[in-house]
């Protein structure tokens, strides 16, 4: 018999899947220098027991290596590279065939390949060739440590009218510091691509599996800007603005002309993008801004400057728009004066503009401290609809006590950029413990009525709530209250709640009436304080202040 070395390998690659046969292999494995491993390869359909099997492996970056057969009653072969480390063995009840390798070399890394030889076959006269093969299992010889994948789902781009989209991987696999890179792709019908909810990119490791879901990217919008031009006569030059607004996408150019030609001479020319905004659909619209200065010599009666914006359409196609101010001579002005191709003329409001036909509010919204939009703190005011808008905003106490900023956006159609009022609570110096006092009640007898106060005193930041229980439920309707404003004093504020009712509730015996007084300072110690009275008969009205948190006798806090 011939030597397998010497075996002509016609690259027959007929893989594992056709009807009627397959052969499965191992799967992959990452092994240190020195350690063993052993691949399986399980068969169907090839007429295993009778055939000559072999393993060839492929080595990342270089070409197919044999390295060894089982020849059946021939013998076993083995390459020069693997002889005395690698034993190929096989269990014909169960078509497998095994390949034990022992004392692995950072060289042994490569893709292993379990592969049938025709030699055993009569089925020609011609020079063998393996026509049977497994799809290969990688095993990688390496004595860094085993790092997990980490997965970068890519799409193809500008195919937005292509019949198959292609989803990207990476092959074959790329070293670099001794880590590898992978890639593959997949190609779907923009039918099965539109109509599914999530792709997803999935990668099995010995180190630990990865996956990523590939986002299916909004649709680009394409738009053109509404653009300005302005002129203005300083001295001895003449400056030009323009502004490009809401135009997408991104890309764009902005160029000046003179009387249709690319300006000439001495000039200074400036192009910057201006900023960029959230439309009503979520769509992100960009502005930009040019600035041209000319000598005054080249701003004369009938000139006319130009400012051509060009951005790109559908199919990447060019699109233009432009906006022109020309010179003109008056009669009226004196000589030399230059205006812009407008007319002006200044109107005083009416009644109607005032009352009726103020501006529309298109959106009112919040943006956190990042001035990034805060989700579902938005509000798009009826079309048409004229009047006072609220928005309100939940905010936690921690984001309250902390001094989060907050902004408050209002846009308008009158508006060329959005309103924006910053919110941002002013903390100050160092909160200050309130003393409060339960004073005496004030009997209104002509009104048969009777006043509870309670005196807050001596505290900072100046927000205070004051509310009242009756026998330690809230007070209701049949009860009147309120709160006065908190009054300053020395760098700290004060403030009275009243609770008025009738004589005759306060003449119930063993009522208790209470107020609790909530503040900054107490947030993290008693949270509130609690000061309580009771209507007792008898000469005299028995007063008792409480603190329900820290007991204490008859002492304010």
């Amino acid at each position: 018999h011939e030597h397998p070395l010497t075996l002509l390998v016609v690259a027959v690659f007929v893989w594992s899947g056709a009807e009627g046969w397959s052969i499965t292999e191992s799967e992959p494995a990452v092994k240190r220098p020195g350690e063993s491993h052993r691949l399986t390869c399980t068969t169907s359909g090839i007429s295993f027991s009778s055939s000559w099997m072999n393993w060839i492996r492929q080595t990342p970056g270089k070409g197919l290596e044999w390295i060894t057969t089982d020849a059946l009653s021939s013998g076993k072969y083995y390459s020069q590279s693997v002889q005395g480390r690698f034993i190929i063995s096989r269990d014909n009840s169960k078509e497998q065939l095994h390949l034990q390798m022992n004392s692995l070399k950072t060289e042994d890394s490569a893709v292993y390949y379990c592969a049938r030889d025709t030699h055993a076959i009569e089925i020609c006269h011609c020079d063998d060739y393996f026509d049977y093969w497994g799809k290969g299992t990688t095993v990688t010889v390496t004595s860094a440590t085993s790092t997990k994948p980490t997965v970068f789902p890519l799409i193809q781009c500008g195919a937005e009218d292509a019949e198959m989209i292609t989803l990207g991987c990476l092959y074959p696999p790329v070293q670099k510091n001794n880590l590898y890179s992978e890639v593959s792709q997949i190609q779907v019908r923009r039918q099965d691509w539109n109509q599914s909810e999530t792709v997803k990119c999935m990668v099995t490791h010995a180190a630990g599996n990865a996956e990523a879901p590939i986002v299916k990217p909004k649709p680009v919008v394409y738009q053109l800007p509404t653009i300005k031009v302005c002129s203005s006569d300083e001295g001895e030059e003449v400056s030009f603005s323009c502004i490009a607004k809401d135009f997408s996408p991104k890309s764009y150019e902005i160029k000046w002309l003179k009387n249709g030609n690319e300006v000439t001479g001495q000039k200074d020319e400036i192009t910057a993008p201006f900023g960029e905004r959230k439309d009503s659909n979520g769509n992100t619209l960009y502005s930009a801004s040019s600035f041209l200065s000319v000598q005054t010599t080249e701003w004369s009666d009938g000139t006319t400057f130009t400012c051509v914006f060009k951005g790109k359409g559908e199919n990447n196609v060019e699109v233009f728009k432009n906006a022109s101010v020309t010179y003109k001579y008056t009669q009226t002005g004196p000589e030399g004066c230059r205006e812009a191709d407008v007319d002006v003329n200044i109107l005083h409001p009416t009644v109607e503009t005032f009352q009726i036909n103020r501006g529309r509010v298109e959106k009112i919204l919040w943006q956190d401290e990042n001035k990034t939009d805060m989700a579902g703190a938005f509000k798009v005011p009826p079309k048409g609809k004229k009047g006072t808008f609220n928005l309100e905003l939940e905010i936690t106490y921690d984001e309250w006590a902390e001094g989060k900023k907050r902004y408050c956006v209002v846009e308008s159609e009158d508006f060329f950029d959005p309103l924006t009022k910053l919110y941002e609570r002013n903390i100050g110096a160092k909160p200050q413990r309130p003393s409060v006092f339960m004073l005496p009640p004030v009997e209104q007898t002509r009104k048969e009525k009777v006043t509870l106060t309670c005196y807050v005193k001596d505290f900072y930041p100046q927000d205070v709530f004051v509310s009242w229980l009756v026998d330690d439920d809230e007070a209701n309707s049949d009860f009147e209250f309120n709160t006065t404003s908190s009054v300053e004093s020395n760098g700290s504020y004060s403030a009275y709640g009243h609770l008025t009712f009738t004589l005759e509730q306060w003449a119930k015996p063993d009522a208790v009436y209470s107020c609790v007084v909530y503040h900054e300072s107490l947030g993290n110690t008693t949270k509130t304080i609690v000061r309580s009275i009771g209507y007792r008969t008898g000469d005299k009205t028995n007063l008792v202040n409480l603190n329900m948190n820290v007991p204490e006798t008859c002492k304010a806090q």
